[in-house]
């Protein structure tokens, strides 16, 4: 609804306007999000291969526990539900643009 088919050269300039900034927030999500989940993979491999009763291992898992208490953290829960609403509002603006195109 907030964005209906364009009607006109203006309009698909404004659309294409939007698009960028969103895409600049929706990207900053993404980075902040896929760091955290690196961050998690990397300390889960390092997991396996240290002794589970070295100091290494304990300092690890505490780090590794605190990031997943951090992904599920309503902070995050609430970045991420925005990230997939921006990417729902891209896409519907990037196909109304594209429609635009074709006529």
């Amino acid at each position: 609804r907030l964005y209906p088919p364009l009607g006109s050269d203006a309009e698909r300039q404004r659309y294409k306007e939007e698009f960028a900034a969103e895409l600049r927030r929706y990207k900053e999500l993404c980075a902040h999000m896929d760091a955290l989940r690196e961050r998690l993979r990397s300390l889960a491999d390092r997991l396996d291969e240290v002794p589970e009763d070295s100091p290494q291992y304990q300092a690890l898992a505490e780090e590794y526990n605190h990031l997943k208490d951090l992904k599920r953290s309503p902070d995050y829960q609430e970045k991420k539900r925005e990230s997939q609403t921006l990417r729902n509002k891209l896409f519907h603006i990037k196909r109304m643009v594209s429609d635009y195109d074709k006529l």
